[in-house]
């Protein structure tokens, strides 16, 4: 019994440690058309279309409808449909399928300009991906503005970042200033 026990305690330990095996064709530091650092075209230094700085219909700080200070709509103080801490079915504490550590496809990851994971996104619906860190907490959650999404603390208060597309299958982090954090998501 003792034997049996401890097989599947070291079975559940390994599965845990495991959980975060990135797909070769979502981890930039595989596959080289997904870093920016090696294709231009997601590369917002090198793409004005996709980089805020140049391109205001895609910031935040010109463009009010993507705004969540001027457009409540996208702001989950006011829009309690898109804010977990109101809607149990897109809080991981109730949800259990949007904990980061169950297998879906509907995971995406932050990378760091090394191309390191620093954080895992969780889909929860088509407005809000969950913010997490790489050991499973629960740090923030993304709301979508257009083709925008916003990033809020579990608070609810927007830390004034916000992905941009990269006009294929990712998304870049920008700061309130509109500048590119180096950081993207896969």
């Amino acid at each position: 019994m003792k034997l049996t026990n401890l097989t599947l305690l070291l079975l559940f330990s390994i599965t845990l440690s495991f959980g975060q095996n990135i797909t070769i064709s979502q981890n930039p530091k595989y596959t080289s058309s997904i870093n920016p650092k090696y294709t231009a075209g997601i590369n917002p230094k090198y793409t004005s279309s996709i980089n805020p700085q140049y391109t205001t219909s895609i910031n935040p700080k010109y463009t009010s409808s993507i705004n969540p200070n001027y457009t409540t709509s996208i702001n989950p103080k006011y829009t309690s449909s898109l804010n977990p801490k109101y809607n149990p079915s897109i809080n991981p504490k109730y949800t259990s399928g949007l904990n980061p550590f169950y297998e879906t496809d509907e995971k995406k990851y932050l990378f760091n300009e090394s191309a390191d994971p620093i954080g895992i996104l969780v889909y929860a619906n088509s407005d809000i991906y969950l913010y997490y860190d790489l050991q499973g907490e629960w740090i923030g959650y993304f709301v979508s503005a257009k083709t925008n999404f916003n990033l809020f603390s579990l608070e609810g208060d927007w830390t004034g970042k916000y992905l941009c597309s990269d006009s294929k299958n990712g998304y870049n982090l920008f700061d309130e200033d509109g500048e590119w954090t180096d950081n993207y998501v896969k």
